[in-house]
């Protein structure tokens, strides 16, 4: 990110020697004497670049790395389900944004929220691939186009609603790409920007996973917000089903969310929950090239829960839209 106007010329330094293929070094003092600078000079800009989500790792040698550690290992405290007391639990899922790809349905997005904040949801999952990031095979399509101002277009165009938290995860593509390229924790560092521009509505949850613990009175359960990879399967269930069976013991959450695959289904393979979003994207150059069917649209998902932690009635709703901008645009 050359020139980037958060970084001093210090910090660009740092970034640019860090990120050369291979390099690493052994400690602060060996990075000083490469950039011919103090140590303690250097020591707080590497701080600063990891507090905005740099990834410069110092074990092992101080270097950069495309991809940050990740946290699936630590529940969030998103739901605290006592509070409900034996009510219907309900939140918001949708995801597949891609704002800065011109078949990113906008529109969509706001109607959703809209629906959301009428009925009272005050919490939404984002199952990743919020902005659509660089490509060779997406670049025609892209309206926008650099990290930042992808990030940028997204909190300007992400709706806000009162009293409504969105929780996101990040992909290892799209929005990873940039992570991969950067070696920056693109997730964090989105929404540092999103704070810095007054949106504290946004709130990144981890890479490619997140673990979300739904508190009862007495026990508890996980919920997995996912962006996995690889291609669509034949089945839409076949994605989800094989997540769930590759699990290992005492990993197995009570519900997934998860994204990517740009479907809508719910399924129940070992007694786990598993929604897959959709998308809020029309049908790209990519998917049509590949038959691959855009279901447009997000959902309300509800549960009910025992004081135990049990999830005892479980539903998704799914909000469909047929409006298809791609072909209006293209044969106007």
């Amino acid at each position: 990110m050359k020139n980037n106007p958060d970084c001093t010329p210090l910090e660009e330094d740092i970034i640019a020697l860090l990120k050369k293929r291979g390099k690493t070094f052994q400690n602060i003092t060996e990075l000083a004497n490469e950039l011919d600078r103090g140590p303690s000079a250097v020591q707080t800009a590497v701080r600063e670049l990891q507090n905005r989500g740099y990834n410069i790792v110092e074990h092992d040698g101080l270097r950069m790395e495309p991809v940050a550690p990740t946290r699936i290992d630590r529940p969030t405290v998103a739901l605290n389900t006592r509070e409900y007391s034996g009510d219907w639990v309900r939140f918001g899922v949708c995801g597949d944004k891609h704002y800065g790809n011109m078949h990113s349905r906008h529109d969509v997005v706001e109607v959703l929220y809209d629906i959301y904040a009428d009925s009272g949801i005050t919490t939404v999952y984002d199952t990743g691939n919020w902005i659509d990031g660089e490509a060779k095979f997406n670049a025609h399509e892209l309206t926008v186009r650099g990290l930042d101002a992808q990030i940028d277009y997204w909190i300007e165009k992400h709706p806000q609603r009162k009293g409504i938290t969105t929780y996101f995860i990040a992909g290892d593509d799209h929005e990873g790409w940039y992570q991969q390229r950067e070696c920056i924790e693109i997730g964090r560092y989105a929404q540092m920007r999103a704070e810095k521009a007054g949106r504290n509505d946004l709130v990144y949850l981890g890479y490619l996973e997140a673990t979300v613990e739904l508190k009862a009175k007495r026990g508890t359960r996980h919920m997995i917000v996912s962006h996995p990879g690889g291609g669509a399967a034949y089945a839409i269930s076949y994605k989800g089903q094989k997540y769930v069976e590759s699990l290992q013991g005492g990993e197995k959450p009570a519900i997934v969310l998860q994204g990517h695959y740009h479907k809508f289904n719910l399924s129940y393979p070992r007694e786990v929950w598993v929604v897959d979003a959709g998308c809020c994207c029309d049908q790209t150059t990519f998917m049509r090239k590949r038959q691959l069917q855009a279901h447009v649209g997000g959902c309300v998902v509800e549960f009910m829960q025992a004081d135990d932690g049990r999830i005892l009635r479980f539903r998704s709703e799914f909000l469909p839209f047929y409006d298809r901008k791609f072909y209006d645009r293209r044969f106007k």
